[in-house]
């Protein structure tokens, strides 16, 4: 009997180890909500709106000022980054909580790229005096140069975006001609090269759910369109997934984007599957929306 009873706590005491570690790989729940920019009237004035992932629930974002840009929410939708009056801020989706975060920074002199990590808890910006992207913790503290040496080649790190776990985050570069893609840790150790070769306008970067691929924005020499694409971490399997729009993010397992509907004379919000198949709009058409993160 005590045997047994030995071998019954042994087993319990794995499973509770095994759900332990289940519950750390989850611990940010998946995105509820998006960020988009619109022209929709609103009393106190904001151009700052979330709604739903499915363009229900539309709902202002009280500002302190006007015309926000790079406005993204943390998972659970309870945090809001944007840039502002040329620097990046933060606040609760209420609109409590307002926080200048670069305005102190003794490296920032205009902010030109802000987003807000899943778990809420840091926010990288791209700043022009150095061209380089930092990252900063939501209180304001902790402030790291992701970038203090630019990869081979590069004169310009610009706009980036994280994993689902947080644990990676994937940038652009520019030089001479040249385009990069590439990956570092939050800590701004462990940088890789996924691609450093592009020579057309790369930017927006976003991990697949499964943290194998990247999805960015391109552009197609053909038609000299923006477009939609996705290349694997080891540079292989470049492909087109959406033709037409210059903004795009990943939430969850979905693409979102913005399009210029020309019938409608407005920008509308899309969402579609990952390889940009089954779009639709999730805006009202009646508005232009857009999800702002070119400026």
């Amino acid at each position: 009997m005590k045997k047994q009873t030995a071998i019954l706590l042994t087993l319990l005491t794995l499973a509770m180890m095994l759900t332990a570690g289940c519950g750390d790989s989850h611990s940010v729940p998946p995105f509820t909500q998006v960020a988009f920019l619109s022209n929709r009237t609103v009393v106190p004035v904001t151009n700052l709106f979330s709604s739903k992932l499915d363009g229900t629930s539309v709902t202002p974002v009280p500002l302190t000022g006007s015309n926000a840009y790079y406005a993204s929410l943390s998972a659970d939708a309870k945090k809001v980054a944007f840039y502002l009056q040329s620097d990046a801020w933060v606040q609760n989706a209420d609109g409590t909580g307002v926080l200048n975060l670069t305005t102190n920074s003794s490296s920032a002199s205009e902010v030109n790229f802000v987003r807000i990590s899943p778990n809420a808890k840091q926010v990288i910006y791209g700043e022009n005096n150095d061209e380089h992207l930092h990252i900063i913790n939501v209180d304001g503290t902790g402030d790291v140069d992701l970038t203090p040496t630019l990869p081979t080649g590069m004169t310009d790190c610009y706009s980036a975006g994280f994993s689902s776990d947080n644990k990676k985050i994937a940038f652009v570069c520019e030089g001479a001609g040249v385009f990069g893609i590439y990956t570092v840790k939050p800590d701004g150790t462990g940088t890789t090269t996924v691609t450093a070769t592009r020579t057309v306008w790369t930017d927006l970067p976003s991990f697949t759910p499964d943290g194998k691929k990247i999805v960015f924005v391109g552009f197609d020499t053909t038609n000299s369109v923006y477009d939609v694409e996705s290349v694997s971490l080891d540079s292989s399997g470049n492909a087109v997934l959406v033709s037409n729009t210059y903004e795009a993010v990943v939430l969850n397992s979905t693409l979102y984007y913005t399009f210029n509907d020309t019938n409608l004379e407005l920008n509308q919000v899309y969402k579609a599957s990952l390889d940009g198949t089954n779009a639709v709009s999730i805006s009202d058409g009646l508005h232009d929306d857009y999800l702002g993160l070119a400026q």
